[in-house]
């Protein structure tokens, strides 16, 4: 069958207050390209008839846009360089939802699953596009595709779960949806925002000339793959990486530091092993240390409790920073991953401190690091993303045939070399790490001695 698509609108049933028609995005949003964040969700045959089902969906989604007036506004850029999100009904120009019948069966995710397949999306994209696909053993996949310039995952998630509520005929809590639709993350942190903030908070940079493109290591190719940890793999992990105890200083690591730990080493030892050149953008070969950074959610560590739970929409990863000794990365023993885990632990806990979070905020949004557009800049030798925290297949991503038994962050696209996403399962109790690494490194990478004590390779 065809792929047939459809041009869903937001319903008009909600009298909710006018959105400003045109949003600022904030340093946050501008950091990144804007490329997609995509989940991929499987469930199994519903009893619902399939064109009965895609109705609803479309229906229910209508009325998500609605209660989202910046999923289904669109991007504008001005000739200065910023960012806008326009919203209302001028700028509705209607969400992509694609529909297909496959002839096969599920036999996993797939590239042709998500709704595009853009690297970077256009300005003229939609904010969100979205694919049903219903195979032959009635198998149903729903894909969505969202304009990581707009939000993160957690606002991605915020919408997902309002459209599958909808879905399931359950009533609306409106104080888990925004009120406020700019994108000024300072309001969060009173007190702790300042109006100058000159110094670059790593792995930040404030560049004379504003950056032509992307640092040069990240437009290299890379081999993208994927390892499971059960639960007691990620035990022995964190059992084996937690330093000896110390009375003089905090020796206490998350499971999270210990994963992240072991990730970071097995690529930086594929790369020296391998001699992968140190292109513009990572460390020289002089300095004693690989710069780390994470992207990670600072909704809950306002001061007042009061940014998550739905509350605001946009980008809000203050990525955290830090300088891992090169020497501890390359000895692929439990004792020097220990060392790094700790590493990752006291960085992490100074970085994503609300005043650290607030100073950050402050130079984003200092105007004399803005102008001319381009001016901030980071780059890292190794960069992470942690979903774990997110349970993107769980029961309130149900649509009401049954929450997924599968989810994925997507199949295709390019990502850059040294990259290192986690997700969780929580119904398995397993964590899957996909990491990428440079083509002359996977080979390298595939045989890390540490790496496959405690993780197994897999295809997805």
């Amino acid at each position: 069958m065809p792929i047939e698509t459809h041009i869903i609108y937001p319903s008009n049933k909600h009298n909710r207050p006018s959105p400003p028609s045109r949003v600022v995005l904030h340093g946050l949003d501008r950091i990144g390209s804007p490329i997609q964040i995509r989940n991929h969700r499987f469930f199994h045959a519903p009893t619902t008839k399939f064109d009965q089902l895609v109705d609803t969906l479309q229906s229910s989604l209508a009325e998500a846009l609605e209660l989202y007036p910046p999923v289904a506004g669109a991007i504008e850029s001005d000739q200065k360089g910023d960012i806008y999100s326009l919203m209302g009904p001028k700028f509705n120009k209607g969400t992509p939802f694609l529909v297909e019948k496959k002839s096969t069966s599920y036999q996993g995710d797939t590239i042709d699953i998500g709704p595009r397949q853009d690297v970077i999306l256009p300005e003229s994209a939609s904010v969100l596009a979205v694919k049903v696909t219903q195979f032959s053993c009635g198998t149903i996949a729903v894909a969505s595709s969202f304009n990581h310039q707009i939000t993160d995952l957690r606002g991605t998630l915020d919408f997902l779960e309002l459209w599958a509520l909808i879905n399931r005929g359950e009533p609306i809590d409106v104080k888990h949806i925004p009120d406020d639709w700019t994108h000024t993350p300072g309001r969060f942190f009173q007190g702790l925002t300042t109006a100058s903030a000159p110094k670059a908070p790593s792995p930040f940079l404030l560049l004379d000339t504003p950056a032509l493109g992307p640092p040069a290591y990240l437009l290299v190719p890379s081999v993208a793959t994927f390892w499971k940890l059960t639960s007691h793999d990620m035990e022995r992990l964190k059992r084996d990486l937690s330093p000896p105890s110390d009375p003089t200083m905090t020796t206490w690591i998350s499971s999270g530091d210990a994963l992240a730990s072991l990730a970071c080493g097995a690529i930086t030892r594929a790369r020296e092993q391998t001699s992968v050149p140190r292109l513009q953008g990572r460390s020289s070969k002089e300095e004693p240390y690989e710069q780390v950074a994470m992207a990670a959610d600072g909704r809950d560590r306002a001061p007042k409790n009061d940014m998550a739970g739905g509350h605001y929409f946009g980008n809000f990863n203050p990525l955290w920073n830090a300088n891992i000794s090169r020497s501890d990365l390359l000895d692929a023993t439990p004792e020097s991953a220990s060392r790094v885990a700790l590493a990752i632990r006291t960085a992490l806990t100074k970085e994503l401190s609300p005043e650290a979070i607030g100073y950050k905020i402050s130079f984003l949004e200092d105007p004399t690091n803005q102008q001319p557009p381009g001016r901030i800049s980071w780059s890292a030798d190794l960069i992470l993303t942690n979903w774990c925290k997110n349970d993107i297949k769980g029961p309130k991503l149900d649509f009401g045939w049954g929450k997924p038994f599968h989810a994925t962050s997507g199949r295709g696209g390019s990502l850059p070399p040294g990259y290192c996403l986690m997700t969780h399962d929580y119904d398995t109790g397993d964590t899957t790490v996909l990491m990428t690494v440079e083509e002359k490194g996977v080979n390298e990478l595939k045989s890390d001695t540490l790496l496959n004590r405690y993780a197994t390779q897999t295809t997805e």
